[in-house]
C-alpha cells in the first residue's frame, strides 16, 4: 500500500476537467491499470485555485500530515510555478529567484517524509508567460540536480504535442490535455517505481 500525495494550483486541481478529476485522476486510473492496486493505494489530489509556491510552502506539510498513515510509505509529487510566473500587473507574481528558494525549501523537508518529486509547470497559451516558465523550469531543474530530487520536465514534451491547443482559456487543459500530462507521468523514468505494485 502506498499514499500518493499531490500538491499544485489548478491546473493540478483539474479545473476545465472537472468530471474526470483532471490529470491526478486520470494518473491514478493509468496507474491502476498498469498494476497498481487502488484501493488501498490511494491518490490525494490538493491542488488549489490561484496557489502560487509562496502559498504551498505555507500549506503543504500540515495538509500532507492529516493524510498520513504509520506504517505506510508516502510518496509526494509537487506541480507549481504558473502562477508564480503570471503577471497581471506587469511583473511576475513571485520572481523566479524566490520560486526556486520556496520550491528548494519544500523539497528539501518533503524528501524527510518519502518519496518526492517536482513536475514543472506545463506551457500556457500566452508567450510571454510561457517563456517565463520555460526559464523556471531549467530553474527548477537545477535546484532538484543540486538536492537530488526527481525532476520531471513535461514542459518541453507538451509544447512538441497538441496541448496548448488544449487549453481553452489559455492555461487550463481539457481531458485532452490532462491525459497528456497523466500519460507522461506514468511513464516518466524517474517515476517509474512510484506506480508500481508491492504486491
Amino acid at each position: 500500500m502506498k499514499i500518493f500525495h499531490f500538491f499544485g494550483d489548478s491546473v493540478t486541481l483539474g479545473v476545465n476537467d472537472a468530471p474526470a478529476g483532471g490529470w491526478v485522476a486520470r494518473l491514478a486510473k493509468k496507474a491502476a491499470e498498469a498494476g497498481l492496486c487502488l484501493p488501498p493505494d490511494t491518490f490525494y489530489n490538493m491542488g488549489v485555485r490561484k496557489n502560487s509556491s509562496r502559498m504551498i510552502l505555507d500549506r503543504w506539510e500540515a495538509e500532507f500530515k492529516a493524510r498520513v498513515i504509520d506504517g505506510v510509505p508516502s510518496c509526494l509529487l509537487f506541480c507549481f510555478g504558473t502562477v508564480d510566473m503570471a503577471a497581471p500587473k506587469g511583473s511576475p507574481n513571485v520572481p523566479v529567484g524566490e520560486s526556486s528558494a520556496n520550491a528548494r525549501e519544500i523539497l528539501l523537508k518533503a524528501k524527510t517524509y518519502g518519496c518526492t518529486a517536482l513536475v514543472s509547470a506545463p506551457p500556457v497559451a500566452d508567450d510571454e508567460h510561457r517563456q517565463r516558465l520555460d526559464v523556471l523550469c531549467t530553474a527548477y531543474a537545477s535546484i532538484c540536480r543540486a538536492i537530488d530530487v526527481p525532476f520531471v520536465d513535461i514542459f518541453h514534451p507538451l509544447l512538441n504535442m497538441d496541448y496548448v491547443k488544449d487549453l481553452s482559456d489559455g492555461v487550463h487543459p481539457g481531458p485532452a490535455g490532462n491525459d497528456m500530462i497523466a500519460s507522461l507521468l506514468l511513464q516518466a523514468p524517474e517515476l517509474a517505481s512510484w506506480f508500481k505494485s508491492e504486491k
